[in-house]
């Protein structure tokens, strides 16, 4: 048995259970994030269907064949943790999810240093809500690196870090893509060769990284 399972159990249990028949229940799966969750690629291309909450949901499939999963892409460019919290009910509680994900810190790093504590509370209080007002497995994602950065920054891994943090201590799933691309750039990758607006977002390759991290949970 897979041992990431223990964190998307009660998800598991409910894939297994959806056939597509009458009378089943169809998964409902809320991806919150930014402009990587909606799926933007190079300047002023969109494409959800790349994404990787879409490449999961197909991954999803192989899986479980006759689950039926519905993916709710809440993924918003620009958007933050303070941002998520407020649309908080209106794109994930409402739904009765049960699987969130939570991809934030690349926006929320503009903040500096100084806005580290109040990132790390704000993640908190979506978790702890997502966990009281409905039964959804939650995994936080570590977000892509970004080429916009000076070599040295030490502010984004400091985001990382809470992201970590947070879900060490609120004992739930996290998918470190993070350290994937750092384990890149340790082989020689170059930061905007990986991605695709040579800034912030991933390639479609890069989309797959996500997707891996995420289908792990459910491996048997």
């Amino acid at each position: 048995m897979n041992s990431k399972n223990a964190a998307v159990a009660r998800t598991i249990a409910a894939l297994r259970r959806s056939t597509g028949m009458k009378g089943s229940e169809p998964i409902v799966y809320v991806a919150l994030g930014d402009s990587v969750t909606a799926g933007w690629l190079e300047h002023g291309v969109l494409d959800a269907d790349a994404a990787y909450p879409a490449l999961f949901r197909r991954r999803l499939a192989g899986l479980f064949p006759h689950a039926t999963v519905s993916v709710l892409n809440m993924g918003l460019g620009g958007d933050n943790a303070e941002g998520i919290s407020e649309r908080l009910h209106r794109d994930c509680l409402r739904h009765e999810p049960h699987l969130v994900t939570l991809c934030l810190g690349l926006n929320d790093s503009r903040g500096g240093a100084e806005g580290v504590t109040s990132f790390r509370e704000r993640l908190v209080q979506i978790v702890e809500r997502v966990q009281t007002e409905t039964n959804a497995d939650v995994i936080l994602i570590t977000p892509n690196i970004r080429a916009d950065l000076p070599p040295n920054d030490t502010i984004l891994p400091e985001y990382i870090r809470a992201v970590r943090a947070v879900a060490r201590e609120r004992l739930i799933g996290l998918a470190d893509v993070y350290a994937v691309y750092q384990g890149a750039l340790r082989m020689g990758a170059a930061p905007a060769d990986l991605l695709s607006n040579r800034a912030s977002h991933p390639t479609r390759e890069g989309h797959q990284i996500f997707a891996n991290a995420l289908i792990d949970f459910f491996q048997p």
